[in-house]
């Protein structure tokens, strides 16, 4: 006997399936973007908008860096110039002194100078610029003593298409996520003695606690799949 989905259930899966979180969270195109014009794409090194403070070893910029190369690296359809292609231009092109600057405008503004674009490129010739920005970095330990609790990791960042020769962006996606560890089963303490806690369950195998926060390179990796994942495939001879 066939089962009759009332009016209620439908739009409760409708509703669901609207909640959904996408990823990337943004994407923008714009109209002129042909992706077949382009064969070749240097990647830059990540541009991080968060403190020294926040991020002391610069793992924001460092992590980033690794993963994104990684993943750029096995795609097929552009050659993808290096970030250290991009330092070796930087350096030859005389323009070394202006890299902060132009850090620090990405980063506060989204613009870039077009001049240190194009004089960058000069020694490159690439069709597009790939400039990664790190806008979230974060961790929220939860207290191993209370129970229900989770301590996560988050991390959001922007990868732009951008065009050397005019410094408009013809791509841009964006996104976050965000990943928990194991629920506190509120058991963690097992001897307390003037207020210190002696002895502490929930360590893995390899003595780490499976309580914390997750590592950032697990949540970098979720977030950089999706984005490298939605950069325009290029079909040459495509429709």
């Amino acid at each position: 006997m066939k089962k009759i989905m009332t009016p209620i259930a439908i739009l409760a899966m409708i509703a669901v399936s609207g909640c959904q979180s996408q990823h990337p969270s943004v994407i923008k195109v714009e109209p002129d973007f042909d992706p077949v014009k382009v064969a070749s794409i240097l990647v830059l090194p990540v541009v991080t908008t968060i403190t020294q403070g926040e991020d002391p070893n610069r793992d924001s910029e460092r992590i980033t860096n690794r993963v994104l190369w990684d993943l750029v690296s096995a795609r097929y359809d552009y050659k993808f110039l290096s970030p250290e292609q991009f330092r070796v231009a930087l350096s030859s092109s005389g323009r070394a002194g202006e890299y902060d600057a132009f850090k620090t405008s990405w980063g506060r503004d989204h613009t870039a100078d077009v001049e240190f674009l194009r004089a960058i490129n000069s020694k490159l010739e690439a069709g597009l610029f790939l400039i990664p920005t790190v806008y979230l970095w974060h961790k929220d330990e939860a207290d191993y003593r209370e129970s229900a609790t989770a301590s996560a990791t988050q991390v959001g960042i922007t990868l732009s298409l951008v065009d050397p020769r005019t410094g408009r962006v013809l791509w841009e996606a964006t996104d976050e996520n965000v990943k928990e560890a194991v629920r506190t089963e509120g058991d963690r303490v097992q001897s307390t003695s003037y207020g210190i806690d002696r002895r502490i369950s929930g360590t893995t195998a390899t003595g780490k606690d499976m309580y914390a926060a997750p590592p950032y390179e697990d949540v970098v990796t979720m977030v950089l799949e999706a984005l490298v994942g939605a950069i325009p495939e290029r079909v040459p001879g495509g429709a």
